[in-house]
């Protein structure tokens, strides 16, 4: 539709770039055709660069990453094209403007939509379909880093006591190879090597990635569980129907609230486990291989212990200087 009557008076309606313009009221017909006209000459073009180059990157995440991440940037871009999809030059001012709103409801989300930001521009120039960069010199919110909730002994203990076998099972598997919950849930017998004392953990850090092993060897408590585990299928643990573990989340938070202790989730178990090899004396790189980090770095954000090198270092303020030996006077 374009312009039609409603009762006495006429309106012009119409859709441009994707947004609908309406206006009523008007005595005649001429007139409306006349707003019409009028609101369709400034209505400002969309920049088809732009739209070119979210499209293009929406294309390369539906491929090649997961259709979560894949929806967050729909998300992001659809605002993107109603903030600067009318601009013919995107500039670092837009950016730090756009950022600045949305700053103001969270630090953190203002820092996820610079890096899908970042990420689109870097995609544009690697295929040519931009030539400049508006993000370049533009940081990130500083934000300070909360420490994980570490859940500690007593409490997982009584969360142990009160956990039916199966799932006491379960969370010791998780504990003993600091493992993530959905490579605990994937884990099929045929990875689990009770001669040699090892079991395979595999991961995928995006939907076409590659999936990424590491051997974990057994404790002597994890391979006593897992030969006494029934084999029903080929997942080490699985529903009645064979089908394996999905998502425990609300387990652990009944179990936790039966124990009345402070309510930890299964990626706290494996801070737990990171940090009690830490306290143990673990080098940062072993315990890098056991998480399976690719970078240490990663692996440090894990470690809220003190190290055993730095408490023995600091007992040392409290010993008194040795006295310096007799001078012979002779």
């Amino acid at each position: 539709m374009a312009v039609y009557r409603h009762r006495d008076k006429w309106t012009y309606d119409f859709e441009k770039n994707g947004k609908r313009y309406r206006q009523g009221g008007f005595p005649t017909r001429k007139q409306a055709v006349e707003g019409e006209a009028k609101a369709r000459s400034t209505t400002p073009k969309i920049n088809m660069d732009f739209a070119r180059l979210c499209t293009s990157r929406l294309q390369e995440l539906a491929s090649r990453r997961t259709k979560g991440h894949w929806e967050r940037n729909v998300l992001i871009f659809e605002k993107l094209m109603d903030k600067w999809g009318h601009k013919r030059e995107i500039t670092m001012v837009d950016v730090e403007e756009l950022l600045g709103e949305i700053s103001q409801e969270s630090k953190h989300k203002a820092n996820r939509y610079l890096a899908m930001i970042k990420a689109l521009f870097r995609h544009g120039i690697k295929r040519k379909l931009v030539d400049y960069d508006p993000t370049i010199g533009v940081d990130p919110y500083g934000i300070k880093k909360e420490r994980k909730y570490i859940p500690p002994e007593e409490d997982m203990e009584k969360v142990l006591n009160l956990a039916p076998k199966e799932f006491k099972d379960y969370l010791i598997t998780l504990l003993h190879t600091a493992g993530r919950m959905r490579e605990i849930n994937r884990l099929k017998w045929e990875d689990v090597n009770l001669d040699e004392d090892y079991l395979i953990l595999r991961t995928r850090k995006a939907k076409n990635s590659d999936v990424v092993e590491r051997k974990v060897p057994l404790t002597k408590t994890l391979k006593s569980i897992l030969e006494a585990l029934p084999q029903k299928g080929e997942y080490v643990f699985s529903h009645p129907d064979g089908t394996r573990y999905d998502n425990r989340i609300k387990m652990i938070r009944s179990l936790c609230e039966k124990a009345k202790v402070k309510r930890f989730t299964f990626h706290n178990l494996r801070h737990y486990s990171a940090s009690k090899l830490a306290n143990a004396g673990v080098a940062i790189t072993d315990i890098q291989e056991i998480l399976g980090h690719t970078r240490p770095t990663t692996t440090d954000n894990y470690l809220q212990a003190i190290k055993g090198s730095v408490r023995n270092a600091i007992d040392k303020l409290e010993n008194p200087p040795p006295k310096p030996p007799p001078q012979d006077l002779g």
